[in-house]
């Protein structure tokens, strides 16, 4: 008697391409899609810091899911609290077919407001489905919507699901708990006692202290080309004819 069996090398690219649908549904924006823990920068006197904030990122893939704790990047903007999240999500989905999903919050915010119109085609239902469900989620850029009892409300009703049905969350803000200023709104100010409550249970806390890394390459390139005396060009410019 024959028989057959399935080649190894269609095994691998039937893998490679679920693995790759896995990523196209994780919803990765494309300015992040080469985001990986090789390519992220460590620079500059926080450089210490941003590569244990690096390490930390690792192990939580390595470990996962020996704990269904997620990891809140807090820091300013520009020293790439997206860019671990971003590198976890994608290296799960390689390493471990883990089913992920990037939630940018103001975007999702503002879509379940659509909802309340009624001509909009999509109800709260349908738009929250993936965002409880999914097995990591990120949540990008929390706190940036300005605090509403509404806000709290749904925020509260995404994080404790996923708390109750022991699923892990990622989430990078840029408002500090203590910010070194006290005019500056906390992260609970914006996004309320209940919300910021829970997330104290649900996530490990990463502290990025860093320099702009925007504004730090701008600066190095601007000086570069002063230093190799490039004249800026200035708009009203013309070519002689």
């Amino acid at each position: 008697a024959s028989r057959a069996r399935e080649c190894g090398c269609r095994r691998g690219a039937a893998r490679a391409a679920g693995l790759e649908a896995l990523l196209e549904a994780a919803r990765i924006p494309p300015r992040y899609r080469e985001c990986e823990f090789d390519n992220f920068a460590a620079y500059g006197e926080h450089a210490l810091a941003l590569t244990n904030a690096k390490s930390l990122a690792m192990r939580f893939v390595e470990e996962y899911p020996l704990s269904d704790r997620g990891l809140m990047f807090m820091g300013p903007p520009g020293v790439g609290k997206t860019h671990l999240a971003v590198a976890i999500l994608r290296r799960l989905v390689q390493d471990k077919g883990v089913g992920c999903l990037f939630c940018d919050v103001q975007d999702l915010l503002r879509q379940l407001q659509g909802t309340f119109d009624r001509l909009s085609g999509m109800s709260q239902l349908e738009l929250l489905q993936p965002v409880l469900g999914t097995e990591v989620l990120l949540l990008d850029d929390l706190g940036g919507r300005q605090f509403s009892p509404w806000l709290e409300e749904t925020l509260a009703h995404i994080v404790t699901t996923r708390y109750n049905d022991r699923r892990a969350t990622l989430v990078t803000t840029n408002y500090l708990d203590a910010p070194p200023e006290r005019r500056v709104a906390t992260l609970e100010d914006r996004i309320g006692v209940r919300v910021r409550s829970r997330l104290h249970e649900m996530c490990h806390l990463v502290l990025l202290r860093a320099a702009d890394f925007r504004s730090t390459i701008k600066r190095a390139d601007h000086q570069r080309l002063q230093g190799q005396g490039h004249r800026p060009r200035r708009t009203h410019d013309v070519q002689d004819l």
